[in-house]
C-alpha cells in the first residue's frame, strides 16, 4: 500500500527529526480501526429496496402490455372498475 500526501515530513534516517515523524506516523497508525468496513446509509438501503419493486413492475406492465395488445386484458367487470375508481377521485 501507498500513502501519499500525509502531510507529515519525508523520514530521512537517524535522528530527533526522524524520531518524530516516526512518532507521529505511529500515532496515526495506532487511531486506524485496522479493518476496513462498509456501511449503508437508509437511503441506500431504500433504493435497493426500489431497485426490487421496479423489476416486478416491469414484468407487469410488460404482460399487460401483451394482454391489451392480444384484447384479452379489457372486459367489463375490469372496466367498471376502472370507471369506480375513476369517479372515485374526482
Amino acid at each position: 500500500m501507498k500513502i501519499e500526501g500525509t502531510g507529515l515530513p519525508p523520514v530521512g534516517g537517524p535522528g530527533k527529526a526522524s524520531e518524530a515523524a516516526a512518532g507521529r506516523i505511529k500515532r496515526a497508525v495506532d487511531g486506524l480501526s485496522g479493518a476496513d468496513g462498509l456501511e449503508l446509509s437508509a437511503v441506500a438501503r431504500a433504493l435497493a429496496q426500489l431497485a426490487l419493486i421496479n423489476d416486478v413492475r416491469e414484468e407487469l406492465v410488460e404482460r399487460l402490455i401483451a394482454q391489451i395488445e392480444a384484447g384479452e386484458y379489457l372486459d367489463e367487470d375490469k372496466l367498471r372498475s376502472a370507471v369506480l375508481r375513476m369517479l372515485g377521485e374526482i
